[in-house]
């Protein structure tokens, strides 16, 4: 009896745990549901939170690797003082750069490609990687770049004096009335622009009270250049095949561009000389037209040393008429043409990169 009784509860428990699992289903637990999560910090949203405005300026980056996140939030730190570098292996190099001791030189700095260099470098150098975040899934990452004011102060501080350290020894030459010392000052125009973006960065994190009296701006140095090359006067001789200029019109045409280049014309005593070799020659035709070849060449040298200023310029072509006079002029011709419209621009492009 005792044992009926104990089958009868038995089976009866077993019916209620049926009934209940029926009606109620267990509710399912992922260990990655929102109640497991670890929240997302605040100084993602609010960079602030942590770092405040007062004593410090702050970016946020993201990707897909903890090194991408860190690159951005660089990249927007650069951003806040309107710097612009698209190129995260660009802002990685320069941050390796800066944080290894390896410094660029002035010439590298005022290159194109690395006309930001200067002015992100204090950034750069000053930023620092406080935070980072990656979500549960690992496939999300997020960094903080902070960068303490005062110690921006500092850093810019020194690099604005490094910076006029080195227009000054640029500048320092016995001649500053010629070719080098006209690059010399577009040089330092250069600086003097990079020199200004530090001092934009010391404004915007509170030094304007560190600012070195007497900074000279980048039209300025433009300026002194502009007034040098005018100073200076270049003499224009056909060394070889003057007779095939008579009406003067390959000498005039590089005297023009020369001048518009900003130079003066010189004579035999000018410290420079654009020495011209000119040659036609006759070619031979199967048809009826008469064929002339033009080859010139241009040397910009300095008289004393004979030392070339520029590279040699060249050009050549031909011409054709019914008769080999009137090819011979309009081979000339087409060489004052294409003279005209290369050489200066040839001339103030290579100028502009001496250093």
């Amino acid at each position: 009896m005792y044992k009926l009784f104990t089958g009868i509860l038995v089976l009866s428990f077993c019916g209620l745990c049926f009934a209940a699992c029926a009606s109620t289903p267990a509710a399912y637990s992922s260990p990655a549901s929102a109640a497991n999560r670890t929240p997302e910090p605040e100084w993602i949203k609010r960079p602030g939170s942590l770092y405040p405005d007062s004593q410090y300026v702050v970016a946020v980056g993201d990707g897909k690797t903890l090194e991408e996140a860190q690159n951005k939030a660089r990249a927007n730190l650069l951003g806040i003082f309107g710097m612009k570098l698209a190129d995260e292996s660009v802002i990685a190099d320069m941050f390796r750069q800066t944080t290894t001791g390896g410094k660029t030189s002035w010439s590298e700095t005022v290159t194109s490609d690395r006309r930001i260099s200067s002015s992100a470098e204090g950034i750069l150098s000053g930023c620092e990687i406080k935070e980072s975040w990656k979500n549960d899934r690992g496939n999300e990452f997020y960094a903080l770049a902070v960068m303490e004011k005062a110690k921006t102060i500092s850093i810019y501080n020194d690099i604005i004096a490094r910076l006029s350290r080195n227009i000054t020894e640029m500048l320092n030459i016995r001649n500053i009335n010629s070719i080098d010392g006209y690059t010399r000052n577009r040089a330092a125009a250069a600086i003097a622009k990079d020199i200004d973006s530090c001092v934009s960065v010391l404004r915007f994190v509170g030094g304007s009270g560190s600012i070195p009296a007497g900074l000279r701006s980048e039209s300025q140095y433009l300026t002194d250049a502009n007034n040098i090359i005018k100073t200076i006067p270049v003499r224009v001789a056909i060394t070889r095949g003057s007779e095939f200029d008579g009406e003067g019109r390959i000498r005039n045409a590089f005297g023009k561009t020369i001048g518009e280049a900003g130079f003066r014309t010189g004579d035999n005593s000018s410290p420079y000389v654009l020495e011209v070799t000119l040659a036609l020659s006759d070619v031979d035709s199967p048809n009826q037209n008469k064929f002339v070849r033009y080859e010139i060449t241009a040397n910009f040298i300095q008289t004393s040393t004979r030392q070339g200023v520029v590279p040699a310029y060249s050009i050549n072509g031909r011409e054709g008429h019914l008769n080999f006079s009137e090819a011979r002029q309009r081979a000339i011709r087409a060489a004052e043409a294409k003279i005209n419209s290369e050489y200066k621009e040839l001339l103030e492009d290579y100028l502009s990169q001496l250093r």
